[in-house]
Order: structure tokens, then sequence, then C-alpha cells
């Protein structure tokens, strides 16, 4: 009864987060298109961020997939003639426990600092690339110390190194996109 409770908690968890960052990102909706014509534009932004951290969720989990059954098949475990039946399916099943855990950060973290970023018309790269460095570092310090309990417990800077390149693929492409897709402010 492990890994069967993630995938009976993606469809809940999907559906929550789906409507918390549309929840967030409506106050941005509504200030963007005050007519209701071509309504989905403002969401452009949210829908091009979450594609482009989708791909590079399917791509990361590839990547260690891959190299997890490469080194499974090293051991023995697998043959090389098995690899088109099982790495498939293994993919998909870490995609799908990856998910559970990454939608909550995107959807009740990066769209609402994005989302407040882009009220108080304070969107910008330097602004998005602080306050993703500050995501960072807590990612890390945080699963540093869910890791005192373990036997040894991670290293700081090991975790700093792990989480550079899932910070980049989840917490970049909402702002970036909001910045890229979204009207500029007018200065008075």
């Amino acid at each position: 009864m492990g890994t069967e409770i993630v995938f009976v908690l993606i469809i809940p968890v999907a559906l929550i987060c789906t409507v918390g960052a549309i929840g967030f990102w409506f106050g941005v909706a509504k200030a963007e298109q005050p007519t209701r014509s071509w309504f989905i534009r403002p969401y452009l932004p949210l829908i091009a961020g979450f594609t482009i951290s989708m791909a590079g969720l399917a791509l990361l989990t590839y990547i260690e997939c891959d190299a997890d059954f490469t080194s499974l098949i090293q051991e023995g475990y697998y043959t090389e003639a098995q690899r088109p039946i099982y790495l498939p399916r293994r993919v998909v099943g870490q995609a799908i426990v990856s998910l559970v855990f990454v939608l909550p950060l995107i959807c009740f973290a990066v769209v609402p600092i994005t989302t407040r970023l882009i009220r108080t018309s304070r969107l910008t790269l330097g602004r998005i690339g602080l306050r993703l460095v500050i995501g960072w570092v807590a990612l890390s310090f945080a699963g540093w110390l869910l890791s005192l309990n373990l036997t040894p417990p991670y290293a700081l800077l090991d975790l700093l190194k792990s989480t550079v390149v899932p910070s980049l693929i989840y917490g970049l492409p909402i702002p970036v996109a909001a910045l890229l897709l979204l009207p500029r402010q007018r200065e008075a």
C-alpha cells in the first residue's frame, strides 16, 4: 500500500490544484481582460507555464528513470531486451508520483507569488530570480530538516545541488510566461 495511494490521490490533488491555480490567477485575468471577449487570453501565461513545467517534468522523469533502469540492467535485474517493456511503465508511474508533490508547490507557491508580483506591478526578471533563489534554498533546507531523522541524513550541500534543476523547471516557466505574454503596465 505504498505507491498505490499516490495513484488514488492524483485526481483529487490535480483537481484541487487546478481550482487553486485558476482561483489565484482569476484576479490577474480580471484585471488584464476587462471585457468578456477572448476570455482565455489572460490565462495564456498560466497555461504556457504549466505546459513547459509538465514537459520539463516528463523529460526529467525520463532521464532519471532511464539512468536508474540502466543501472538495474548492469546489476542483472533486467535485460536490455526488457527496456521497451518496463521503462515506459516506470516513467509514467514515476511522473504520476512526482505530480502529487510538484502540483501543490506550483499551484500554491509559484502561482500566488507570481500573481502578487503582477498585481503590485513588480514582475521583473530580477524579482523572479530572487524569489526563485529563495524558494530553492527554502526547499533544500526543508528537505534537509526532514532528512535529519534518516541514518545518515542528507548533506545540505547535496540537497542544494539536487534541487537546482527542479526549482528551475517548476519555478520559472509561469512567471517568465507572465512576463512575456501579459501586456506591460503603462506608467502614468
